[in-house]
């Protein structure tokens, strides 16, 4: 078996290098294509608001609602670039107003950034530093999680990598006496194109200007001139369009930048030497000691490079640093250094979107280290490639440990990314007519990924609770309300007789809020059912109906359903206890105690002729016996827990529970 293996390995190994070089790239790909589709529409969980608010431009270009703005920059949200949203425009088209639609774009630009990084890679180091910068690029969190939150920075590595890698073609044809006035042309096409991705394009034209100074100072102009007024021109040709919307709108295409700046005395609160320090050490922290922590960018404080990738990154830096007059190891440094400005330079460093710019050019550092160990002389053969692979291999592991496992799970994770205002959305959309529907008016207002998911075929009535009338909504309704306030006026709309269930929505926690809230509630109204009485307490509550459903062997759901004469001021719980009656007075096994519809029906707003659906989910300590087990239900004040007297016959010995009796 070791033989065989042994001898594949070396049959590998005698694969003509430029075969084994393109199988290596293609896996590259898959690799880079997997962690980046797969579960795209569920990972990260839910839709922030700005991925939304593309999602909305997009509509709005579908139906032609922007005849009278430019097309070069989108105002909502602050303005921002249009490229994405045109993306977002065809995958809008193809896959319908969903999450997944939102951030197609974003995973097939994040795995075709891998084939464009390998080409500038090899380009300015050689095959195997472009291999090794493609699995890098593939493999790592930062740009994986680029590739699935559909937002228009991951458009920005894209096409500098293009614009580096098509220079440098320009530039050393030109060096050999062909100077290609397309390539130059394309070069500058390419440049000015980065402008409509991300802001953060704007900071680049230091990387070029440092550039063209690093060469006329090595006397290397050969080449530059006339290719570098081509590119210019190709440039100019991009750029034309958002020069006018800037001439025309500045504060649009502008603002942004004085808003976050640590130049503004309210951010760096009059110490800028000092917030330039600080935010010095925090952005040059980011690689390997620490990362963002804002969660919407990347797993909180998890630096861009994991363990087994820091080592070669600092390899690589220090190689780059020994190889001044290398030109491509010069470009990388400016690249990355020029980069880092736009975090540097605004608060909340290291921010991981606005210092996307340095992508993949930071990939290009590790896998440097990578290939200086593939080939190191002073190992053993083929222990330096073995090392290589190895690294890569549990590089991989704790990428899809750390985001896919832990961070895709996390609560907080959900929460800011608004899963809760998704699940709403998704909720219209199963009612399919079942029902009407009304909304309370502020969750379309303030939630753009209810406006963006909610599906236009579906009916939905929205209102503002201060305009309620009495018995506005009638049977067979759903109404989504904010639970926080305004519930007796929703309460007080719903028409009797009918049954009618409160159930709360997901969790839902801001930025500024300290603990997570349900961010709706939905209230289920139907006609109400001609239901006997199965027990009354204190000869005002009756209880009128009790259904079990065996969920699984430890799990059981009890669906109660009360009525009242009066309302009351005195806030009342309903228990449910799952009793083992052959062990002395009786082993609680299993409860659930909860104002009746969660709380979501005040007691005082019980009238004759509602019902009130309760329900109960209970864990059991032991499996469900109905031949063995008892169930009985009662109601205690919430104030006092004094329990409210049973009237009747089907009583418990201590007259102040009713026995369930499957």
């Amino acid at each position: 078996m070791t033989t065989t293996l042994l001898s594949k390995w070396q049959h590998w190994w005698q694969i003509r290098p430029s075969h084994k070089g393109w199988a290596l790239l293609l896996l590259a790909i898959i690799a880079a294509g997997a962690l980046r589709f797969w579960q795209l529409g569920q990972i990260p969980p839910g839709l922030y608001r700005d991925e939304a608010y593309n999602g909305l431009d997009a509509l709005k270009v579908i139906a032609g609602d922007r005849q009278d703005l430019s097309p070069f920059y989108f105002e909502g949200n602050n303005g921002r670039e249009p490229a994405y949203i045109y993306l977002t425009v065809a995958s809008t088209i193809l896959f319908g107003q969903t999450a997944f639609a939102v951030r197609l774009a974003a995973a097939v630009i994040g795995t075709l950034t891998t084939w464009f990084t390998y080409q500038l890679a090899k380009t300015w180091f050689g095959q195997n530093v472009g291999l090794l910068s493609a699995w890098v690029w593939a493999i790592t969190v930062w740009p994986i999680h680029l590739s699935r939150i559909g937002l228009r920075p991951v458009l920005l590595p894209l096409m500098l990598a293009i614009t580096f890698w098509l220079g440098t073609i320009a530039y050393r044809r030109s060096r050999h006496g062909r100077s290609d006035i397309w390539l130059w042309l394309l070069t500058g096409l390419a440049y000015g194109g980065a402008f409509y991705t991300y802001l953060a394009a704007r900071f680049t034209i230091f990387i070029f200007i440092l550039l063209v100074a690093y060469l006329l100072a090595m006397k290397r102009r050969s080449g530059l001139w006339p290719g570098i007024g081509w590119a210019g021109l190709g440039a100019f040709i991009s750029l034309v369009p958002l020069a006018l919307v800037t001439w025309q709108q500045p504060e649009l295409v502008l603002g942004r930048l004085g808003q976050v700046s640590v130049l503004n005395p309210a951010i760096n609160q009059g110490d800028l030497p000092g917030t330039l320090w600080r935010q010095l050490w925090t952005t040059l922290g980011l690689f390997f000691v620490k990362g963002d922590t804002i969660i919407r960018h990347n797993p909180p404080g998890r630096p861009v490079f994991d363990l087994f990738m820091a080592i070669p990154f600092l390899v690589g830096l220090v190689w780059c640093l020994g190889h001044w007059r290398r030109v491509a190891a010069v470009a990388l440094l400016l690249w990355v250094g020029v980069m880092l400005g736009p975090t540097l330079f605004a608060e909340d460093s290291p921010h991981f979107l606005r210092v996307v710019g340095v992508l993949p050019a930071a990939m290009m550092l590790p896998a440097i280290g990578l290939s200086q160990l593939w080939t190191w002389s002073k190992l053993p053969s083929r222990l330096g490639q073995v090392l290589v692979i190895g690294l890569l291999v549990m590089s991989l592991f704790m990428t899809v440990n750390d985001y896919f496992v832990d961070y895709s799970r996390q609560p907080m994770t959900a929460y800011w990314f608004e899963k809760a205002a998704r699940d709403l959305a998704e909720k219209v959309n199963e009612e399919n007519n079942k029902s009407q529907v009304y909304m309370d008016q502020r969750f379309w207002e303030s939630w753009p990924s209810v406006r963006y998911l909610m599906q236009p075929d579906q009916p939905v009535t929205f209102y503002q609770p201060g305009q309620l009338s009495a018995n506005e909504f009638g049977q067979r309704s759903t109404i989504y309300a904010w639970p926080y306030q305004d519930l007796e006026r929703v309460s007080s709309a719903i028409s009797a007789p009918s049954t009618v269930a409160g159930v709360p929505g997901s969790m839902a926690q801001g930025d500024l809020d300290a603990a997570p809230y349900p961010l709706y509630v939905r209230y289920d109204v139907d006609a109400a059912e001609k239901r006997a009485i199965l027990a009354n307490f204190d000869n005002n509550i009756q209880l009128r109906g009790a259904e079990l459903t065996e969920l699984s062997p430890m799990k059981i759901q009890i669906d109660l359903y009360w009525s009242a004469d009066t309302g009351s001021e005195e806030p009342v719980v309903a228990f449910v206890h799952v009793v083992d009656p052959h062990d002395g007075a009786g082993k609680l096994i299993g409860q659930s105690d909860s104002i009746p519809s969660n709380g979501y029906w005040p007691r005082a707003k019980w009238r004759p002729g509602l019902i009130i659906h309760d329900q109960h989910v209970i864990e059991l300590e032991t499996g469900y016996d109905k031949n063995e087990q008892q169930i009985r239900v009662g109601l205690y004040a919430a104030d006092t827990l004094d329990n409210y007297s049973l009237v009747g016959e089907d009583s418990v010995s201590n007259v102040d529970t009713w026995l369930l009796r499957p």
